[in-house]
């Protein structure tokens, strides 16, 4: 593993490989090229895997994710599932809505293409390995820039601060991921099941090494920025691979953390 010489104690900011850190760059390069930056790499799109076009195209995430005004049925309820004070039926009913369902098949679908061309078989263990390492270094901005995006931005768009980099700056939208994977496990394809378990996995481990190294928001009082936590977090992420209920509970569990703090 990546790393895992490094003392306790230290910090275990991610050294990728060069090929490896450029590959793993290009699998969150090619997921904001579909959404958060649609209108420089898919115009054709009009924003249909973002919020829209703000004009023709209202965008699928606006069926299950908050952006202004009052937050659509679905997250109210995952939020409510997940702080465990409102039942799961709840959000699966929401989730199961028509357009809910339509709306995170079709990004489900979009997620499995992408990921069969970056990855492979979800199922494989290599490939388990490497999409959760991936993931470190994308939840501790340890991934090369990008820099050709950043270029293409105007000076002038909210988006330029974080367009150089390959990393999560908002912490819901970890939970965000999360709410989207529980409801594709309801309503889309059960072909892509180990794809979403390795998903929840990544989140679950993602979310954490994410607030742990860069203090966005609370984690688990064990996990710190240093190897031991990188070498647990990795353990703990093979196991939640092959156990998505497991990982979504701990997704659940570190919901509760960033909002009420640890227990």
């Amino acid at each position: 593993m990546t790393g895992s010489s490094d003392a306790e104690g230290e910090t275990a900011h991610a050294a990728p490989r060069t090929s490896d850190g450029v590959r793993h760059a290009a699998w969150f390069h090619d997921l904001d090229a579909w959404t958060e930056y649609w209108d420089v790499y898919h115009p054709e799109t009009k924003g249909r895997f973002y919020f829209g076009d703000d004009k023709d195209e209202k965008g699928l995430l606006t069926r299950f994710l908050p952006r202004i005004g009052k937050p659509p049925p679905v997250f109210t309820a995952w939020k409510k599932m997940a702080l465990g004070i409102g039942p799961a039926q709840a959000f699966a009913d929401a989730a199961r809505s028509p357009a809910v369902a339509e709306g995170v098949a079709e990004v489900d679908d979009l997620l499995n293409r992408l990921f069969a061309t970056h990855f492979g078989d979800p199922r494989d263990p290599a490939v388990q390995e490497d999409y959760l390492e991936a993931i470190f270094r994308f939840s501790t901005d340890a991934l090369p820039g990008a820099d050709e995006r950043h270029a293409r931005i105007a000076q002038d768009d909210l988006r330029k601060r974080t367009a150089g980099r390959h990393t999560l700056d908002g912490d819901i939208m970890w939970f965000c991921w999360a709410l989207h994977t529980e409801a594709a496990e309801l309503v889309a394809s059960p072909q892509a099941h180990a794809r979403r378990m390795l998903f929840l996995a990544g989140i679950a481990t993602g979310a954490p090494a994410n607030f742990a190294w860069r203090k966005h928001r609370r984690t688990r009082n064990e996990y710190d920025a240093n190897a031991a936590t990188r070498a647990l977090l990795r353990r703990r992420g093979i196991l939640w691979a092959c156990d998505g209920a497991a990982a979504a509970r701990e997704i659940h569990a570190l919901f509760q953390i960033r909002e009420w703090g640890d227990c």
